[in-house]
């Protein structure tokens, strides 16, 4: 029987030509230094595309923005204005048109706030 190619029956061979010519059982391995390890990357990525190494440890910031000062101490936005109306809200300085709290404001400020709450 003859075989039948699967671009004129639209089937596909039951076995490659390059399958046929294999020995049964895994691959041998004939020299083993003939083939080396190599990392693969991330499909799609290219090479060139590596970020650099970090030369340092990442600078902290020296001031609070009123949304990050809210996370840090666990207070809404909402309850920092209140707070700010009622005058007991951290001092804030301008910068541009940023709004921003120093450390040293916010931590005067938690001194004042335990203050007061001892007092009561």
């Amino acid at each position: 029987m003859a075989r039948r190619r699967g671009e004129v029956t639209g089937r596909k061979p039951r076995a490659t030509v390059g399958q046929s010519k294999r020995a049964p059982g895994p691959p041998q391995m004939v020299d083993p230094g003939a083939i080396e390890v190599t990392r693969h990357s991330e499909p799609g990525l290219a090479s060139s595309a590596k970020t650099p190494p970090i030369r340092g440890p990442p600078i902290a910031p020296a001031c609070f923005t009123i949304q990050t000062f809210c996370a840090a101490h666990h207070i809404s936005e909402a309850m920092f204005f209140k707070m700010r109306e009622m005058g007991i809200a951290p001092d804030v300085m301008q910068v541009g048109r940023r709004v921003l709290i120093s450390f040293e404001s916010a931590a005067r400020w938690r001194a004042q706030r335990e203050v007061t709450t001892a007092a009561e």
